[in-house]
């Protein structure tokens, strides 16, 4: 049993740093965008090559491939906001998942990123400003959220290797629908 604890805990913060190093890589690119080259070149995370450095009046992140999707200043903030607190909580599920903290878990992670958290996120209001395929990349990952709500309350009633294989799958599911999303579009 510690094994399977342990390797889930070994994939679940890894799955976390992955989404992590990628929101932070990419609010780090729209500053450099904003402010001018900082004094070392950013990586380019999609080849692991160096990009040249290009003053910020002649390319404002256009070397970037995602598509734009342009919102009012408010809805930036708060979209950015929310895209903070979905990291928080995929953190501290893997943490009370490692805990066997399983119905904890479940509960924080369909309150906070499952279908049930959509009018938290005003998920009705911010959809018309989205294109329909990001829309439906965050209806995936929601659904892939309350799919991993689900099996963690499995995982609390039966502790076994394959309850704990659906967890690391399920988990893998929401963090690739992120990690899709992320590489697809930007707010900047």
């Amino acid at each position: 049993m510690k094994s399977v604890r342990l390797w889930t805990t070994i994939a679940a913060v890894a799955a976390v740093a992955l989404v992590s190093i990628m929101i932070k890589t990419r609010t780090v690119d729209a500053q450099q965008a904003q402010t001018g080259p900082a004094a070392t070149q950013p990586m380019d995370h999609m080849h692991g090559m160096m990009r040249a450095e290009v003053p910020a009046a002649m390319s404002p992140a256009s070397d970037d491939p995602r598509q734009l999707v342009p919102l009012p200043a408010p809805m930036q903030e708060h979209m950015l906001a929310s895209m903070r607190d979905h990291l928080q909580t995929l953190n501290t599920v893997i943490g009370d998942v490692a805990d066997t903290k399983f119905d904890v878990a479940s509960k924080l992670l369909e309150e906070r990123l499952g279908m049930s958290s959509l009018p938290l996120h005003h998920a009705a209001e911010m959809a018309p400003y989205f294109p329909q395929p990001m829309q439906d990349a965050g209806t995936n990952m929601h659904h892939a959220a309350s799919r991993l709500a689900i099996a963690l309350q499995n995982a609390s009633v039966t502790q076994t290797f394959d309850s704990m294989r659906e967890v690391d799958a399920a988990l893998h599911e929401v963090t690739s629908a992120c990690v899709g999303c992320h590489a697809a579009y930007r707010l900047r």
